[in-house]
């Protein structure tokens, strides 16, 4: 934990310096024109159970639109491996969210940015119930040959679960987030 906390002051540090070079990216941006790229990929969260299909779209030379689709799932009583105590679950959810790009140009460089995060809990013997919930990322983008991309983030949110039998009225929990996305840029 003391190491997702580092990295994230160091994200943060990155993220100041980048401010104070503001005045340096105004005669690139002046050279440069708009392309309107577009990202497509998988994103797999950095812990077991789950993975997504994201999209992100050029909106203008340092800001971009991304929207994730996201499954997730606990094997309950069948992984004892990861020790879970918890029911067996599938979640189906839409994240959709933005990114400001201080480093680099859209779809490549050091971005941060909210994302917003809806999604579908079927459980066993609990029945279903919504989560809503959101989250601040900070992350790097690299375009490398033809195309193909790396991403890479670390951020943290939190999630509202309604009441489930047995369970307190509500709940909200709050957490890391961290995946690596791949995929290809166009």
């Amino acid at each position: 934990m003391h190491g997702v906390v580092g990295v994230m002051t160091a994200l943060v540090m990155t993220v100041a310096a980048a401010e104070e070079g503001a005045a340096d990216g105004a005669s690139r941006s002046a050279s440069s024109s708009w392309e309107g790229r577009t990202f497509v990929g998988v994103a797999v969260p950095l812990m077991p159970g789950g993975f997504a299909l994201e999209g992100e779209q050029e909106l203008d030379d340092g800001f971009t639109a991304t929207v994730g689709l996201r499954a997730s799932f606990n094997l309950g009583q069948w992984s004892r491996v990861f020790g879970n105590s918890e029911p067996a679950s599938l979640q189906l959810g839409i994240e959709p969210g933005v990114r400001f790009y201080v480093r680099g140009s859209a779809l490549e460089g050091l971005w941060f940015g909210p994302r917003l995060e809806l999604g579908r809990t079927w459980r066993d013997e609990r029945g279903r119930s919504w989560n809503v919930g959101g989250a601040v990322l900070a992350g790097y983008s690299l375009i490398l040959r033809q195309g193909f991309t790396v991403q890479g983030a670390l951020g943290v949110g939190a999630t509202y679960r309604p009441p489930l039998a047995g369970f307190n009225l509500w709940t909200v929990s709050m957490d890391y987030r961290a995946q690596l996305s791949v995929g290809w840029s166009f």
